[in-house]
């Protein structure tokens, strides 16, 4: 795996968005979505026809559960600098499993890595 999409990319996908389009399913096959990514876009009220449709295309994914681990290296990064915990939890789980962050919020993770891409 190379890229760990974040939430922000898969719901711009399910609206439609072409770039986000584009981008998954040319790296599809290169890509896994954190747990807490697939809490976090279930989140959304769907119907219940939507919500196994979005169920299905989010296990498409390799879904990469917390560990202990990632909560280790979450503590490191909130001591570092104060994050929302959902978004902590995502970079953590890109930096323990060294993976490049898709993502249009930049700005919630670029002072704890470089290792981005805004793919639009």
């Amino acid at each position: 795996m190379k890229y760990l999409i974040d939430s922000n990319i898969i719901i711009y996908y399910l609206n439609g968005s072409k770039d986000a389009k584009k981008f998954i399913d040319t790296n599809y096959t290169q890509s896994c979505i954190s747990l807490i990514t697939y809490y976090e876009v279930l989140n959304f009220d769907f119907s219940p026809k939507d919500e196994e449709l979005v169920k299905d295309f989010l296990k498409k994914f390799t879904i990469l559960p917390l560990s202990e681990d990632i909560i280790e290296q979450s503590l490191k990064n909130r001591k570092r600098r104060k994050i929302k915990m959902a978004d902590n939890f995502i970079l953590s789980t890109a930096q323990t499993y060294n993976l490049q962050i898709v993502t249009k919020n930049v700005k919630d993770f670029i002072y704890f890595c470089s290792n981005l891409v805004e793919p639009f």
